[in-house]
């Protein structure tokens, strides 16, 4: 069965992320912290997403990875939240509930807010969203 669900960057469900995160920076530090949404969704009726490991009990989580760790920005410069509000005192790990219902009207907004720590001119794209083994039904 292919997976339905997927990583959007409107609410309608229309534009899928394309991985890495990019963050375009400016040498005097003056870019100051990006803050954009993506939206976790389905536009299939009648599924659910749970985490694999123990569906409807354990979370589904969300993470920040960092593929070249001696490179580029750390993922600690990456914030997760629910809501724009929630990025200040967001992590690296976002708990999404234990089950996502398919259909527009039930995508979950992630809030993502990188902060350049290196003050050098360019787009890091070292830094991805990985999800825990997730199944549909």
């Amino acid at each position: 069965m292919t997976a339905t669900f997927g990583l959007y960057t409107n609410a309608a469900l229309t534009i899928p992320f394309t991985p890495p995160l990019v963050a375009n920076q400016n040498a005097d530090g003056s870019t100051g912290p990006q803050d954009f949404v993506l939206y976790l969704g389905s536009t299939a009726t009648g599924r659910t997403l749970h985490a694999q490991s123990n569906p409807g009990v354990d979370q589904i989580t969300l993470t920040v990875v960092d593929a070249a760790p001696s490179t580029g920005e750390p993922a600690t410069v990456v914030k997760l939240a629910t809501t724009q509000g929630g990025l200040g005192s967001g992590g690296q790990t976002l708990n999404l509930g234990t089950a996502v219902s398919s259909g527009v009207g039930n995508a979950l907004p992630i809030w993502v807010r990188i902060t350049d720590s290196l003050h050098v001119v360019g787009s890091y794209t070292d830094l991805s969203l990985y999800t825990n083994n997730l199944q549909e039904s």
